[in-house]
């Protein structure tokens, strides 16, 4: 399971130091996963060790720092078993949110807040432009391999929801554009997705993860579909320029692109 989270940003603001925010991730990480364990009836398990390592070792120029966590489970059931693997968590660097981003997942143990489908769905959009070669080259990170497992997750949510919601559509753009604001990711419309299309298309057709049942006219005929609505309500296109970046406050001098 991949577990993700974020920091808060009120967080790093009354804790800027890193050194001092590891060293609270891990004491609150290994306090909390003890604590769970402990209240099974019998113990099953028991926690071994928790790392917590910064993603960039050094300090990132914008302020965009996350953090990798690895921890290492003893399973009691099973004594005789060495080296399982280690549970990983990704915590990222803070994102600005809306009320509309988070709500309460009510579990049987706890209350987890959690993003919704719209903010989901939004994140989704923008990890597919942070992909493509414009934004590496705008914040000079290496390339990586096209997110297409994000296309596909996409026209599957629109199978279930469909561009009809208008109200649910609207605000998965909000949600869209106010990811992207944390990461100074620019859409000028259907043709920032559509940069290198052909590799697009290669990537998708050729990875075995994705499952066949939606193929890729399927997946993009969505795409264009979902970016087409959000032009039409004047969501997009939109730049955040990155000299103008404000480290403290997480927000860019947004510019709305007249069409």
């Amino acid at each position: 399971m991949d577990i993700d989270s974020s920091l808060l940003q009120s967080f790093v603001q009354s804790t800027p130091d890193r050194a001092t925010q590891q060293a609270i991730l891990e004491s609150e990480l290994q306090l909390a996963i003890s604590r769970y364990f402990q209240t099974q009836s019998p113990v099953k398990y028991s926690l071994q060790k928790i790392r917590v390592r910064p993603r960039p070792p050094r300090p990132h120029p914008r302020g965009w720092d996350a953090y990798d966590v690895r921890i290492s489970v003893i399973d009691h059931t099973r004594p005789g078993v060495l080296g399982l693997p280690s549970i990983t968590l990704d915590i990222a660097a803070p994102e600005a949110l809306s009320q509309g981003s988070i709500a309460p997942l009510r579990l049987k143990e706890a209350t987890v807040w959690a993003y919704t489908l719209e903010r989901i769905t939004g994140e989704k959009l923008r990890a597919f432009l942070s992909s493509l070669p414009a934004y590496c080259t705008k914040v000079d990170k290496p390339g990586e391999a096209v997110r297409v497992k994000d296309i596909f997750d996409i026209a599957r949510i629109h199978r279930e929801r469909s561009l009809h919601d208008h109200e649910f559509w609207t605000a998965v753009g909000k949600e869209f554009q106010l990811a992207c604001e944390s990461r100074l990711i620019d859409c000028l419309g259907l043709q920032s997705f559509e940069e290198d299309l052909a590799t697009i298309q290669s990537s998708y057709e050729n990875d075995p993860t994705l499952p066949e049942s939606i193929n890729f006219d399927q997946a993009w005929n969505a795409i264009r579909d979902v970016v087409v609505f959000l032009e039409s309500i004047h969501i997009v296109p939109f730049k955040f320029p990155i000299d103008h970046y404000s480290q403290s406050g997480l927000h860019g001098d947004f510019e709305q692109v007249e069409t």
